[in-house]
């Protein structure tokens, strides 16, 4: 199959799209005009690894965060959904243990500097943080010092873009069916040795 595009042949493939956003285009061109379009897996895939990460907040920002003075009595991290009090004595336990070698930044709890101040354990709290510079909750920016690109920076174009990503992930990689079984004239179809 050729992929040059001014080739003759009735075969030839359009080339791969240089970037996401060009491949974005390409799958609403198609949608629009009401045709499938089929994506090569291996494209798809080189197109999610060239995206490269994302612009997290600086690991200076992440390390100073401070611990909230209160904490909200019967809540959760948003994130792993572990209930604040038991983080709390997560941290008491390991810092009081004098078997405890891990990261101590990962301990406890954060408070965000959003305007609603969200309270997220510290582990969920650096890992979301070293990929995206923003509130797991509300979106909102975190790390002014680290400015996020002004493409991303309006949130709510930010959830379309994931919105649109999860349901061409949906179509293109959704699960199979089985092709349904043809009944040929007065027979069954055949389904198994015994059958």
């Amino acid at each position: 199959m050729s992929t040059n595009p001014d080739s003759d042949s009735p075969y030839s493939a359009r080339p791969p799209p240089v970037s996401f956003d060009d491949f974005m285009a390409q799958v609403d061109a198609a949608t629009l005009a009401h045709g499938g379009i089929m994506v090569d897996e291996d494209i798809y895939e080189e197109l999610f690894a060239s995206a490269g990460p994302g612009h997290g907040a600086r690991p200076q920002f992440i390390a100073a965060l401070p611990r909230p003075k209160t904490v909200p009595s019967g809540e959760s991290c948003p994130v792993c959904l572990q209930t604040l009090a038991s983080i709390e004595t997560e941290e008491e336990y390991a810092l009081a243990s004098e078997s405890f070698f891990g990261d101590t930044e990962a301990l406890g709890l954060r408070e965000l500097p959003c305007a609603a101040k969200h309270v997220v354990c510290a582990r969920c709290c650096k890992q979301w943080l070293m990929l995206n510079n923003s509130c797991p909750l509300c979106r909102s920016q975190v790390d002014p010092a680290n400015p996020v690109d002004a493409e991303t920076s309006d949130t709510i174009e930010a959830q379309r873009q994931t919105e649109r990503m999860l349901a061409l992930f949906h179509s293109l990689f959704g699960p199979r069916r089985p092709p349904p079984m043809k009944k040929e004239e007065g027979r069954e179809a055949f389904s198994g040795m015994y059958s």
